[in-house]
């Protein structure tokens, strides 16, 4: 049996196209292994554009073909309400709260990416 390894995501106050580059380009990185879990933290969100939906999406699809799986964690008000509008908050499974620190991973993942946009400031993807 394999085990699941973990990956958090802090995701930047706006999540438009630099970060969503910035979230794949990190992924792609990550994606080696399979069973791979993907936490996305939304609690930073406010706003979302049309390029980090897709951003998500595209996410979701990546982990899905290494047979991981991505969750949400401390979704924002503004960025539930987005999903909710565009019905993005079906597709993923959310904790109900999140209180681990800005990084939490599997022993066996030991570096350090990073996830920001323009003046923001950087928050560990994984370590």
């Amino acid at each position: 049996m394999e085990k699941m390894s973990t990956i958090v995501v802090k995701l930047p106050e706006f999540l438009g196209a630099r970060a969503a580059r910035k979230l794949r380009r990190e992924l792609k990185n990550k994606l080696t292994k399979s069973n791979l879990q993907v936490v996305l933290d939304l609690s930073r969100v406010k706003n979302i554009d049309l390029k980090g939906l897709e951003a998500l999406l595209t996410c979701m699809a990546e982990v899905a073909r290494q047979d991981g799986a991505v969750q949400f964690a401390g979704v924002s008000p503004e960025a539930a309400t987005l999903l909710e509008l565009t019905r993005m908050d079906r597709l993923f499974e959310k904790f109900p709260s999140f209180e681990t620190p800005a990084f939490a991973v599997a022993a066996e993942v030991s570096e350090e990416a990073e996830v920001q946009t323009e003046g923001s400031v950087a928050q560990p993807v994984a370590a």
